[in-house]
């Protein structure tokens, strides 16, 4: 699907998986990237503590039958010289396994709609009044694949390869548990990973709920390292109707044809 931008340049992709690794005092960040490159020349690049608290998460997760997340997020643009605007971003996805979903993107960069039903994805560009449906895999696990594998974004589809078996921690060369913290009053295990080209932060809530409360995703390697960081708000009894996951055409909505739409039928991650 190819839609067009608001007048502010292009967003920032994110990567396949959820990425960041920054630290706020020197100190602190000197220690925790010197663990960080040690456990990536170990055998097990994951240390047993950070492991831990994955495996929690997913299972967790994985446990879900329905859910919905509201994340606020900003995400940097860096334009000439090196200069980096901040952009913001609120969202609210709602997910019911197997195959049903919707996301409600509203953001400084674009607006954004995305309904999936478990036989076709439908994107809804307000800002244009443009809409584009495509057949879509049969779980909702492949369409995160063919989401990833098409390039299209869609907020916390990090948090979605968790809940749907994926491994977060695949390609990671190093990571570990840098300590304990509050995220808004919640008490909260903070990891910290390295990858090829990027590092990510989580922050994962303690207790009997351990779900992801914080992310940042910090791309290495471009100009002015840009940084992604969503706080994510949970509720575990979403109100689901008949018409949650059913794409309704506004008026005088234009419908245009996505640019690859077998991109998105790809094997599960």
């Amino acid at each position: 699907m190819k839609i067009s931008h608001r007048k502010y340049a292009r967003t920032l992709l994110l990567s396949s998986i959820m990425l960041a690794f920054a630290m706020p005092v020197l100190a602190q960040d000197n220690a925790a990237e010197a663990k960080v490159v040690e456990s990536s020349t170990a055998k097990q690049a994951v240390s047993p503590e950070a492991q831990a608290v994955l495996d929690r998460m997913s299972t967790f997760l994985q446990g879900l039958k329905s859910f919905s997340i509201r994340s606020v997020s900003t995400r940097d643009e860096v334009v000439a010289f090196g200069y980096k605007l901040q952009h913001n971003e609120t969202s609210t996805i709602t997910v019911q396994k197997p195959n049903m979903l919707r996301s409600e993107v509203v953001g400084d960069i674009r607006n954004r709609t995305f309904v999936y039903d478990g036989k076709n994805l439908t994107i809804f560009s307000p800002d244009d009044n443009a809409y584009a449906i495509a057949p879509a895999p049969d779980t909702l696990g492949k369409l995160i694949g063919g989401l990833l594998n098409a390039g299209i974004e869609m907020p916390t589809i990090d948090v979605l390869v968790q809940a749907s078996k994926g491994n977060i921690a695949e390609n990671v060369r190093g990571g570990i548990l840098v300590g304990e913290t509050l995220i808004e009053g919640v008490a909260c295990d903070h990891l910290a990973f390295r990858q090829a080209d990027a590092d990510w932060q989580i922050w994962v809530e303690q207790g009997a709920r351990p779900l992801l409360k914080k992310l940042v995703v910090t791309t290495r390697y471009e100009v002015g390292d840009p940084q992604y960081t969503a706080v994510l708000h949970w509720n575990l009894n979403p109100k689901i109707d008949s018409n949650t996951f059913v794409f309704t055409p506004p008026k005088g909505a234009n419908k245009i044809p996505f640019a690859d739409p077998a991109a998105i039928n790809v094997v599960e991650p």
